[in-house]
């Protein structure tokens, strides 16, 4: 499928979402797509919405006609909401929803041991165009070294908004909302 200027979702490195699906369909895999975090991301959330979609289809439910196509435009609505925000490129001008961005940094935060992301909020910088700052509230595992599960989840956002997104972390503020205990763990 060639995307037109109207259903293309951009990435920073100038391919667009459908290019990178229609490579996976086809089972092709480009050197470019190899080493570029963008379309690893992209390929990344593609393969959780295939598996998502494979459980749905093998749930002994029969789905409504057109299930899959209302999830994919509801996908690709999600993509464009949030305010955009500009991205270091050099091909020209390439923006990220806060949203699609807001779901790169709790997936990043969910990786660490012990906490699990919620809500989060991203404001770009008033004094730099290619820092953010960023509020996300957390549950944390009761018992798991919340401070340094913090400092690592912290570690994880700054990481990934420099390397897979091209920004940089001005402030990151974390809410704890919640604490959770493991099942069968005794106090």
């Amino acid at each position: 499928m060639k995307p037109t200027q109207e259903a293309a979702h951009p990435l920073p490195c100038g391919r667009s979402v459908e290019e990178v699906w229609d490579d996976m369909e086809a089972g092709r895999v480009s050197e470019h797509a190899l080493h570029c975090p963008h379309c690893s991301t992209a390929r990344a959330g593609l393969d959780d919405l295939t598996e998502a979609t494979r459980a749905l289809i093998d749930d002994p439910v029969s789905p409504p006609a057109g299930f899959l196509d209302k999830i994919m435009t509801a996908v690709r609505a999600d993509l464009s909401l949030g305010a955009a925000i500009p991205l270091p490129s050099r091909t020209g001008q390439v923006d990220i929803s806060t949203y699609a961005l807001a779901a790169v940094l709790r997936y990043a935060v969910d990786g660490v041991d012990g906490v699990r992301a919620y809500e989060c909020r991203i404001a770009l910088s008033g004094d730099d165009p290619r820092a953010v700052t960023v509020w996300m509230s957390v549950a944390l595992r009761f018992g798991s070294g919340q401070v340094a599960a913090l400092d690592e989840a912290r570690r994880r956002v700054g990481a990934a908004l420099r390397e897979r997104i091209g920004l940089e972390l001005e402030v990151l503020d974390f809410e704890v909302v919640d604490v959770w205990t493991d099942p069968g763990e005794r106090r």
